[in-house]
């Protein structure tokens, strides 16, 4: 399984505590890069979508 602490949740770069944030919505890590953009609001809500589906686990 994948450690989802590690990685960018929306372009999936391997990130530090120096170059990333907590997404508070879905409660894993952004980039610098991605973070307030576009694709971070799309992947959001992708993550919120799914929680119906079982497809991320519904603690967050």
């Amino acid at each position: 399984m994948e450690d989802f602490k590690n990685k960018c949740f929306v372009c999936q770069t391997k990130i530090t505590a120096n170059n990333s944030e907590l997404n508070l919505e879905v409660n894993l890590p952004v980039c610098n890069s991605c973070k307030g953009t576009e694709k971070e609001k799309q992947k959001t809500e992708e993550y919120l979508d799914s929680l119906a589906d079982d497809l991320v686990c519904g603690c967050i």
